[in-house]
């Protein structure tokens, strides 16, 4: 739990979603020096029986490939690797447009801006209403999207190519 998670953005989001889908659940894998602030912002907005703080976790992976949705809540990134990852375990993604993650997705799942909690939650409601087969198609074409451009294999070969033609 770092300031660049912006994990306060996500909170209040779902804090919002919980109004019109109380069945949902919010699970947060990972720890940092936010922690006793993340825990208290739960228990403000009331999302103790709605949110489970994981802790660090080596079945990453398995966690995205079982959830229903991926949310990025960043103020700002880099690369975005997370959001491959995700992507890579046929996993929807909602995510904040900052550093470089518009261009890991590739058009695929929903962008917001950061630091926008309304219109996170907004995002993450058309993703629930959003019919599953719209959703499944997504994520497979996602998965090729990862696959094409960020298989690490294929970035090497790449690099080779360009170093050769020089």
């Amino acid at each position: 739990f770092s300031t660049q998670k912006d994990y306060p953005n996500l909170l209040h989001a779902f804090a919002t979603v919980i109004n019109s889908y109380p069945q949902l659940h919010l699970n947060i894998a990972g720890d940092g020096e936010l922690r006793e602030e993340i825990i208290s912002l739960i228990e403000q907005l009331n999302l103790k029986e709605h949110v489970s703080l994981l802790g660090r976790r080596n079945d990453i992976p398995e966690l995205m490939s079982a959830a229903d949705f991926f949310i990025l809540p960043s103020a700002y990134e880099g690369f975005g690797l997370v959001v491959a990852e995700a992507m890579a375990c046929e996993t929807f993604v909602i995510a904040t447009d900052c550093g470089g993650v518009k261009e890991v997705m590739g058009g695929y799942g929903l962008l917001v801006p950061p630091k926008n909690s309304k219109m996170l939650a907004n995002k993450i409601i058309k993703a629930i209403e959003m019919p599953k087969e719209v959703r499944l198609i997504n994520n497979k074409r996602a998965l090729k999207h990862v696959q094409e451009n960020f298989d690490l294999q294929k970035i090497i070969l790449k690099g080779e190519e360009m170093y050769e033609n020089k």
